[in-house]
């Protein structure tokens, strides 16, 4: 496979790998994907994977696969930024693409592909647009869908900002003290509504409205999965159509 060009860090990934804790929670859900795409390759034998990635950001997924398997991939962001980054990097490379739109334009225009996969990504769009985009890709019938989220709710969240506080990373600035509270005790009421970051997402929701358009198959926690959920820093689920064989068993 062709190389890709060196890359430019962006400030997104600058915070990814902010120290050796930030570095190993963001890596989880690359190897759990790479388990999923193996056991799709597995399926569709030789032939090249058809991947669409929804919320890209700057196409690390891409690079993560592109050495491993041979994949035709997609994604799509609204940043320009995520999106100039990526070109710059994979842009000369003839199994990648990306477009820069919302995923409620490009969505319908899609063809159907082997994976549809969500990483980090949907707890940013507006919750009656995540309803229309689970229906669609459902109506897509991939092979799997997969996506991870952060929790947010529950004693998780007490860790996470508290944690970011002491060591000086930025994501506990989004909330007020009295917020990350109530979040903690699940009193999302007390919380502004949700909207495009992570205060006051609900990952118990995200999920329940997966499972009224496809099978969820795997739900893990991470960064353990025997850690509680009310404890997990995030959560990574696959789904399968509903018409698929029940043949793949859920993990907790």
């Amino acid at each position: 496979m062709q190389a890709a060009r060196p890359p430019e860090e962006t400030r997104y990934e600058r915070n990814q790998r902010f120290n050796a804790v930030v570095r190993w929670l963001h890596s989880l859900r690359f190897e759990h994907v790479l388990k999923v795409v193996e056991e799709t390759r597995r399926e569709v034998g030789d032939r090249t994977l058809r991947i669409l990635d929804i919320g890209c950001a700057h196409a690390r997924l891409f690079g993560v696969l592109n050495d491993r398997v041979a994949i035709d991939y997609t994604g799509i962001d609204v940043s320009t930024a995520f999106v100039r980054a990526a070109r710059a990097r994979y842009g000369d490379l003839p199994n990648f693409r990306i477009v820069h739109d919302s995923v409620m334009n490009v969505l319908p225009k899609m063809e159907s592909p082997d994976l549809v996969i969500a990483l980090e990504s949907l707890e940013h769009i507006p919750e009656h647009d995540v309803v229309r985009i689970i229906e669609r890709v459902a109506a897509m019938n991939p092979r799997r869908f997969v996506c991870s989220v952060p929790v947010e709710i529950g004693p998780a969240i007490w860790l996470k900002n508290i944690g970011s506080q002491l060591v000086g990373y930025p994501r506990h600035r989004e909330y007020r003290w009295a917020e990350t509270l109530w979040a903690g005790l699940y009193q999302l009421d007390r919380l502004p509504p949700h909207g495009t970051g992570h205060k006051g997402f609900d990952w118990r929701w995200l999920a329940q409205t997966i499972r009224h358009n496809m099978r969820i198959v795997r739900l893990t926690r991470f960064p353990l999965g025997f850690v509680p959920a009310p404890f997990a820093s995030s959560v990574f689920i696959v789904a399968v159509p509903t018409s698929a064989p029940e043949a793949e068993p859920r993990s907790a």
